[in-house]
């Protein structure tokens, strides 16, 4: 039977040991005293505990003695909400590091709060929260409207962030309140000062050059990269679902989150509705099951949208067909130049042929190399890019000309 606690005796033998600077007969007693892997990783990396002395799961964290304290505390509070106390409690008693907890917070911990945008589902609210260390921080409080009655879909979301609360490309998830006066409940996030990615273009993206824009798309694919490293698929992405904070994107929406293997016959009937068409993949608008082809290629239309600040088919006077027309090979189009070696990779997201998009860690991949490149000025992109920024600038110069000519013209 294979262990799942490390017994006294083999404590009493390496208790002493600096498990970041291990000898090389420590490092072979080591691998000959713990026999489970996970254990002998958890302590090579993080050490023992102080307390029970045994590997902890973190910097700094032992799961065991912090289901402890977490248990100890259940008595101290409640949502009101059988489900949803639940599921807090097996989530803490499962946390193996800080991301991972979500709480039960008291909607009283919550001063000046202002509601930032009203969506379909609900309504979020910027407010500060006082926590438990009597530090304040701003979050955001997404409300889900008669959520008395939606408890699945809540949980559901809120499962998704603990699974990716430690990736820094994920808005994190704090916990759970209750608004006490519509008894909603609301999720509460981490706050992103600049807004949604597409507010943050209409408001920076001529001070943006190519480097912050091949950083964005870092950021971006990074966070796609640990949606499915864990077998999911976002099902969403637009730049709504994207947020802006602290010079970094971050994906956000979680709500349509389901298994790659998973038919969205069997998670939501409605999901269409729910997303935005421009964004939508061909085979998705010919009725095919979304995957996480589908996703590379939302962010295929995301990425020319980070180019060149314009969002996709701005040019078409309403979207009209507009589904047929992508199904037929339509996609978004510019004046407005892209290096090259940017807008192949762009063309390879955006295929029709679902198979022949990159995977997220070939992206990432593709996307670091043009990261660096961007900066060695004796690079292709390099240079690239210096075509571009003459071109967009000079075409700037042209259509700055033609206002001042019109205006001119109307004295």
């Amino acid at each position: 039977m294979e262990e799942t606690k490390l017994n006294s005796d083999l404590i009493d033998q390496i208790k002493d040991f600096n498990h970041q600077k291990l000898t090389k007969e420590q490092e072979m007693l080591i691998d000959k005293l713990i026999l489970n892997e996970s254990l002998k990783d958890y302590y090579k990396k993080c050490g023992l505990c102080k307390e029970c002395k045994q590997p902890n799961t973190d910097v700094d964290w032992c799961l065991s003695c912090n289901s402890k304290n977490f248990i100890e505390n259940f008595k101290n509070w409640t949502s009101g909400n059988l489900d949803i106390d639940i599921f807090i409690q097996k989530t803490q008693l499962k946390a193996k590091n800080r991301d991972e907890i979500i709480q039960w917070i008291d909607y009283d911990n919550f001063v000046n709060i202002e509601n930032l945008s009203k969506e379909g589902f609900g309504s979020i609210y910027k407010a500060i929260w006082k926590n438990q260390n009597n530090q304040v921080c701003p979050v955001a409080l997404k409300c889900f409207y008669n959520s008395q009655d939606m408890t699945a879909e809540l949980l559901k979301e809120v499962e998704s962030h603990v699974l990716l609360n430690s990736s820094a490309h994920i808005v994190h998830c704090y916990g759970i309140t209750k608004n006490l006066r519509s008894k909603d409940f609301m999720m509460v996030m981490e706050y992103a000062e600049n807004g949604t990615l597409r507010q943050y273009l209409n408001n920076n993206f001529n001070s943006l050059n190519w480097i912050q824009k091949l950083h964005n798309l870092l950021s971006i694919v990074r966070g796609l990269k640990a949606i499915h490293q864990i077998g999911l698929i976002h099902n969403n992405l637009h730049c709504s679902n994207i947020l802006s904070h602290l010079h970094k994107v971050t994906i956000t929406d979680l709500g349509l989150c389901q298994p790659a293997n998973v038919k969205s016959s069997q998670t939501d009937n409605n999901l269409k509705i729910h997303r935005v068409l421009p964004y939508v993949a061909p085979e998705v608008l010919r009725g095919d099951e979304y995957t996480q082809e589908s996703d590379i290629y939302s962010f295929g239309i995301i990425a020319h949208e980070i180019c060149t600040g314009m969002t996709p088919y701005n040019d078409m006077a309403d979207e009209e067909f507009l589904d047929i027309k992508i199904c037929q090979g339509l996609r978004p189009k510019s004046n407005y130049k892209i290096p090259q070696l940017i807008i192949d990779i762009i063309n390879q997201c955006w295929d029709a042929d679902a198979s022949k998009r990159p995977k997220a860690t070939e992206l990432e991949r593709l996307l670091n190399d043009l990261y660096l490149k961007a900066q060695q000025q004796n690079s292709v992109l390099y240079e690239q890019i210096k075509e571009a920024n003459e071109i967009n600038l000079n075409q700037y110069r042209l259509n700055v000309n033609d206002i001042e000519t019109e205006y001119s013209g109307t004295f």
